[in-house]
């Protein structure tokens, strides 16, 4: 009757709402879950749910194994990992890594950079889990680009944690270090450092993921640094945003303990 009277509009296919109420993406997300029971809102459905900042009103849902078509819907038929479900608000959404891998691999390559760049730098994800996750997708359909998406978003992370741990050695009054610098040793190029202090042989290393790098290479680094006399401190963008006063005094505790360098 309300139906036919008009006092109730389609939302989605079975679902409907008030008349003179306005249909949002976050209205059209909890209904595909009436309309999907089992389904987990996901890419950029989730990242509203989560407060993540997406310019998408697409509405995408995840079910599996249900083969199933909704006007309005972007079905993923996944089965996401129980770890990566929570509850928002009541609607059942994939998680804050989950989401951004997602957004990532579904949206526009400048939209998909936008977000991978904020997610890193509010540690919502890091490069190490997106690759994990990258690895694990391997021979599906967009690997390939979610691979070159890592190699940018890495390098993009690598390029603002120099920036900030030049902020905080300038703040601090910290100086004699260098970037980029060539290590060497008899054999040859050893590698550049990404902030040296030559003077006493102090490196500071960006952690990075490890598959970026064979084993028996990195150990064959680590031992020709150490037989050069080189100490190797490696950093990361959670350790300077979250215990940056930390990561100043332990870095002035190892600068005084190998020797005098500029203050």
């Amino acid at each position: 009757m309300r139906i036919r009277d008009g006092d109730w509009v389609s939302v989605v296919r079975d679902v409907f709402t008030d008349r003179g109420r306005e249909i949002t993406p976050t209205v059209r997300d909890r209904a595909s879950l009436l309309a999907l029971p089992g389904a987990v809102l996901a890419g950029p459905s989730a990242a509203r749910w989560h407060g993540i900042t997406v310019p998408s009103d697409e509405t995408v849902v995840m079910t599996h194994p249900q083969r199933v078509r909704r006007r309005g819907i972007q079905v993923l038929y996944e089965q996401p990992a129980l770890e990566d479900v929570c509850t928002v608000d009541g609607a059942t959404v994939t998680s804050v890594p989950r989401t951004v891998y997602d957004c990532a691999r579904l949206l526009p390559d400048a939209v998909a950079r936008a977000v991978l760049a904020k997610s890193l730098e509010e540690s919502w994800i890091t490069i190490p889990e997106l690759a994990g996750r990258i690895r694990a997708a391997t021979g599906r359909h967009g690997t390939p680009r979610l691979v070159r998406l890592l190699r940018q978003a890495a390098h993009g992370e690598e390029q603002a944690t120099l920036r900030l741990i030049r902020k905080l050695l300038r703040h601090a009054g910290i100086w004699g270090w260098q970037e980029q610098l060539p290590i060497k040793d008899r054999w040859g190029l050893i590698g550049l450092g990404d902030l040296v202090f030559p003077e006493v042989k102090l490196l500071l290393d960006l952690k990075r993921d490890p598959a970026a790098l064979p084993e028996a290479m990195r150990e064959e680094r680590r031992t020709r640094l150490a037989a050069e006399g080189w100490s190797v401190s490696e950093i990361t963008w959670h350790d300077l945003t979250t215990r940056p006063d930390e990561f100043v005094a332990e870095l002035r505790a190892s600068l005084d303990r190998l020797g005098s360098v500029r203050w």
